[in-house]
């Protein structure tokens, strides 16, 4: 008899079943998404990128996004009813389709958004009405929809709008005032809005420098770096403008840049406080950022392993430990990602683990009823706990027998957005006949317990790594647990030009990597690496 295998848990099943769940949990959007499908293909009637577009159907373009995409985004204000609308325009191709417009309208009148001397017909004129609406469209929608915030990044070309936004603003501070949330400064708010939501959503460093736009009679000027020109503006003294800034490089900074950022430590005392003003607050947020939002922006700055101790000295202890107490899921998310990021410097750990109340949410919110909460804490118990929860893991007879025969396996880490190369190279060493474990199909019970004990049980770990990888706090657990089991690490890289550095280049260091980043031919690239695995395995049953 053959055994029938269970399909493949790939990211697109799972992102598909859960696109599917929602749909079930709120059929009143079928509608709504009936007449997305129908904007689209008006969209697509028009040829914008060949043929442009005449001013006269500036009207009926803004009609038509305002009433069947803007209007509702608004008029569905669940979280899980935007996610669902925002992921399926990003999966339809929307995005590309509404910045081809943006594109076109704005080559047609070249507008500079921050010019304070527009003559009045042009400052109320259709091109400028229709291009703020789609910067709504995209500031809203990649608010709610992390896949829509990628398409903006990964699909587009948007970012060059933002870049020459950003400058033009950095030339004129002293045109921002303290009344910069006002409706005359959302081209400022806007642009901010917009790179803010997709920088939380894009791990991927090198699209914030951009070619600048070539201007009607002029020529290209070269390049802009937006992690650059947000620095300028964080020296600002105004509030708002600060605040938005630094969370938004939070997430855009490398290694490097975050070190540098960093090293004024008035910013963590002024973060902080924002934290300490939005408890006070009756929406719990300061200046529109919830404060799940702005412990979000901590944790990003936590990645520095200097920032972690001074953060901590700076008294967030306090404030995340009150915070942890509050039963407003989406902040405890939030605090308990932060106590993970905090917890990989030793002292932090210690202080964690060491007050009994924390120790005792953290184990408690492991079983939470909120999956994304019962994971956080998962991670967090994990790190603090140096390993696997000690608790449970007492072996059965069973598979302490297994283990006895176990002679070891090859364990695949890696991120989600490589997984496409990575079941391939799983496919071909097991045609090979060697035991390969990857977490589509291993999967049962904890997460992190599976993990921890595809780390312990396998002889080689093959860590294939880009910058995805050492942006994502599980491959980083992933990665330093195998590390601190001393396992054999082989590093497969898969991203093209990618040099890993920080935490990622101490685990690989000077090790031969295998690449697979589409640079070289891959059966080619297979062989290598399979020669240098065949000799240390005996080849076992998959």
């Amino acid at each position: 008899m053959s055994s029938r295998r269970n399909p493949v848990r790939t990211k697109s099943v799972i992102e598909g079943e859960h696109f599917d769940t929602l749909l079930v949990n709120h059929p009143e959007l079928k509608r709504i998404l009936r007449k997305y499908d129908k904007v689209m293909t008006k969209l697509t009637q028009m040829d914008i990128t060949n043929k442009g577009i005449s001013e006269e159907s500036y009207p009926d373009i803004y009609k038509l996004l305002d009433k069947d995409i803007d209007d509702p985004f608004h008029d569905n204000g669940g979280l899980e009813q935007r996610l669902l609308m925002g992921n399926y325009l990003a999966k339809k191709g929307f995005v590309p389709q509404l910045v081809d417009i943006y594109q076109a309208v704005w080559s047609n009148h070249d507008p500079d958004f921050f010019d304070n001397e527009l003559e009045e017909d042009e400052a109320g004129s259709d091109f400028l009405r229709l291009l703020s609406l789609i910067r709504t469209i995209l500031w809203n929608y990649a608010d709610g929809s992390p896949s829509f915030a990628e398409s903006i990044v990964e699909d587009t070309q948007f970012f060059q709008y933002l870049a020459e936004d950003l400058t033009a603003v950095q030339g004129d501070l002293e045109g921002l005032d303290d009344e910069i949330t006002n409706e005359n400064q959302f081209p400022f708010n806007s642009t901010l809005g917009i790179l803010n939501n997709c920088a939380r959503n894009s791990s991927s460093k090198d699209v914030y420098t951009v070619t600048r736009l070539r201007k009607k009679g002029g020529t290209n000027k070269g390049e802009i770096n937006m992690v650059e020109v947000l620095e300028d503006l964080l020296k600002t003294d105004i509030t708002y403008v600060k605040l938005v800034v630094l969370l938004a490089l939070s997430y855009m900074v490398n290694e490097e840049e975050n070190k540098r950022i960093s090293a004024d430590g008035t910013l963590f005392d002024f973060l902080l406080k924002m934290v300490k003003t939005a408890e006070k607050a009756k929406n719990r947020s300061q200046w529109g950022f919830s404060i799940h939002e702005l412990i979000n922006g901590l944790a990003k700055l936590a990645e520095n392993d200097d920032n972690r101790t001074t953060i901590m000295k700076k008294g967030a202890f306090d404030i995340l430990k009150r915070l942890l107490k509050k039963e407003n899921q989406a902040e405890q998310i939030a605090v308990v990602n932060a106590i993970r990021e905090l917890s990989l410097a030793p002292k932090n750990k210690v202080l964690f683990k060491e007050d009994k109340e924390v120790w005792k949410t953290l184990k408690e919110l492991r079983n939470s009823d909120n999956k994304e909460l019962s994971k956080a804490a998962q991670g967090a118990y994990f790190v603090i706990n140096e390993g696997k929860d000690k608790e449970n893991a007492k072996k059965t007879p069973e598979r302490a027998e297994q283990e006895a025969h176990d002679t070891g396996h090859i364990m695949l880490s890696y991120n989600w957005g490589d997984q496409k190369t990575v079941l391939k190279i799983r496919d071909r060493l097991r045609e090979k006949g060697l035991t390969v474990w990857m977490d589509v199909d291993n999967m049962e019970g904890s997460i992190l317990e599976a993990m921890a004990r595809a780390v312990e049980e396998s002889r080689i770990v093959l860590v294939c790594y880009s910058e995805k990888y050492k942006e994502s706090q599980n491959c980083k657990t992933e990665a330093e647990y195998a590390y601190s089991q001393k396992k054999e690490v082989v590093p497969l890289l898969m991203q093209r030009g990618y040099k890993a550095t920080g935490w990622l280049g101490a685990i690989i260091g000077a090790k031969l990597f295998y690449d697979f980043s589409g640079k070289y031919d891959f059966d080619k690239k297979f062989t290598e690496l399979y020669s240098s695995l065949a000799g240390k395995f005996a080849p076992g049953k998959t």
